[in-house]
């Protein structure tokens, strides 16, 4: 029996090691942004937000999805290993933008190309190609960022749960600071509490179902590598030449911050087999984000093209949309080993299952 338990144990790790690499194809989508730093800081940043727009409410949605398999909180000391990986699904009004709309100052969409551009969940097509241009001039070229071809957000989720004393349960996710192959990297932490309110309730003996409620918090850092190098010769009138003479190119990332917050009230049943949940709630997401490093844009001087080094050119904050939510699940057991699913109703509608081993 003891053999069988490290299997399941294993099974799960690797399970848990798959959940969260599935945020590398993310910070692919993200890495792209590079290129549009050539635009200069201010244009950048009104470009990297509106692209990367959708990103705290998927992400967010999704990672406050999961926390729970039943409406009642497990007995003391009950214990489970969970892997509930979500998807948020980006409606498509949020899958694009249009360019002409944002007032950018030194940049102009090339002319035929079409204004309305992908966002990191839109197609997986080229973006409209942009110009800059510098007292009339046209200085440089490029194109926005493909979407991920992929109109939902994942967010990975591996959590433990411990029953504690008078009906409260806690659960906290947790993994390491990792690194995804090239992209960078991601780390996770969070919690939640789950207490039941039916003790406090008159004729308590006598409710049929499980009522409680919960809090819980995400913390998760996602960044990417990004790759702008040098083209050309430096402006000799750069004004960082001073401050700035040898700027490093190779240390160049984008570092994001997501902070997110639900509160759940929850209704359900437990019969031996199955166990059967509904609720509403409300919860809100933060996106930080800040890119980090030294950046050739370029410049026109004399009728010739050269550049100027910008650092630590991008830091903005992105509010999720919040929204009361509505949710209903259930969890399936078979022995230890148990099964999830859960859907939430919300700005972006959420699909969150896994499986995991619960005791108690």
């Amino acid at each position: 029996m003891i053999n069988r338990y490290k299997k399941i144990i294993k099974s799960l790790c690797a399970l848990m090691v798959i959940s969260i690499a599935t945020v590398g194809s993310v910070q692919a989508q993200i890495g792209d942004i590079g290129e549009v730093l050539r635009a200069g800081a201010e244009d950048a940043t009104v470009l990297t937000k509106e692209y990367l727009r959708p990103f705290p409410t998927g992400f967010g949605t999704g990672l406050n999805a999961g926390w729970t398999e039943s409406a009642a909180p497990k007995k003391t000391l009950g214990f489970s290993l969970q892997i509930r990986p979500s998807l948020a699904f980006v409606p498509t009004k949020n899958q694009s933008f249009d360019i002409s709309s944002l007032n950018l100052q030194k940049i102009e969409v090339a002319a035929g190309e079409n204004p309305v551009t992908p966002t990191i969940a839109g197609e997986n097509t080229i973006g409209t190609e942009l110009v800059v241009k510098e007292n009339g001039n046209e200085i440089a070229r490029f194109n926005m960022p493909q979407g991920s071809g992929f109109s939902a957000v994942p967010a990975p989720i591996v959590q433990a749960s411990l029953g504690l004393i008078k009906g409260t349960d806690v659960t906290v996710r947790f993994f390491p600071k990792t690194e995804i192959e090239d992209y960078g990297n991601v780390g996770l932490i969070g919690g939640a509490i789950k207490h039941d309110i039916t003790q406090w309730l008159p004729a308590s003996a006598v409710i049929p179902v499980d009522i409680s409620v919960m809090l819980g918090f995400n913390s998760m850092t996602v960044n990417a590598n990004l790759d702008v190098p040098s083209q050309g010769a430096r402006n000799p009138n750069d004004p960082s030449l001073t401050s700035n003479p040898n700027p490093d190119f190779s240390e160049q990332v984008l570092e994001t911050q997501f902070n997110s917050f639900v509160m759940n009230a929850l209704v359900g049943k437990s019969l031996p087999l199955i166990s059967v949940y509904g609720g509403v709630g409300y919860q809100t997401a933060s996106l930080d984000l800040d890119i980090t490093g030294d950046y050739p844009v370029n410049t026109d001087v004399a009728g010739q093209t050269f550049y100027n080094v910008v650092s630590d050119p991008v830091s903005f904050g992105l509010d999720s949309e919040s929204s009361v939510h509505l949710l209903g699940g259930f969890r399936f057991r078979l022995g230890v080993l148990a099964f999830y699913g859960e859907a939430t109703l919300a700005n972006y509608f959420t699909a969150n299952a896994g499986i995991g081993i619960s005791f108690r």
